[in-house]
């Protein structure tokens, strides 16, 4: 999970394109607004709305509804947690590609519907 001041110093980074640029195009499966006259930012999902009054605070929101998206829809396959950098996931079920690790939500559930193999590295004769 990412804190508000990871988020801060990440949206820092980004001079242009802007903040909510850089969530926009990380997550583009939200549709992200600013409320009129300078009110909170805000993102949807289908049903799903969140606001904040930062663009670090959306991506917080944001980010911690994808987790909890990806773990709902596919906890029986997989383990699904996020680090400051990577989206991670591991098999719970044998015979795939045991550790998968992308830069989006979107990337890692692409690998997640679709993994390698289990590849074991060769025995010693």
């Amino acid at each position: 999970m990412m804190t508000d001041q990871r988020a801060e110093d990440r949206a820092a980074l980004h001079g242009h394109p802007s903040a909510i640029e850089v969530i926009a195009a990380d997550y583009p499966a939200w549709d992200i607004s600013r409320e009129p006259h300078a009110g909170p930012w805000c993102a949807t999902r289908g049903e799903t709305r969140l606001s904040a009054d930062t663009p670090a605070g959306l991506l917080v929101r944001v980010e911690e509804q994808e987790l909890a998206r990806l773990q709902a829809a596919h906890a029986h396959q997989w383990r699904i947690w996020r680090t400051p950098n990577y989206w991670m996931a591991n098999a719970r079920v044998p015979g795939i590609e045991p550790t998968l690790m992308e830069p989006t939500p979107g990337a890692l559930e692409a690998k997640m519907l679709n993994p390698g193999p289990h590849i074991a590295p060769p025995y010693p004769e």
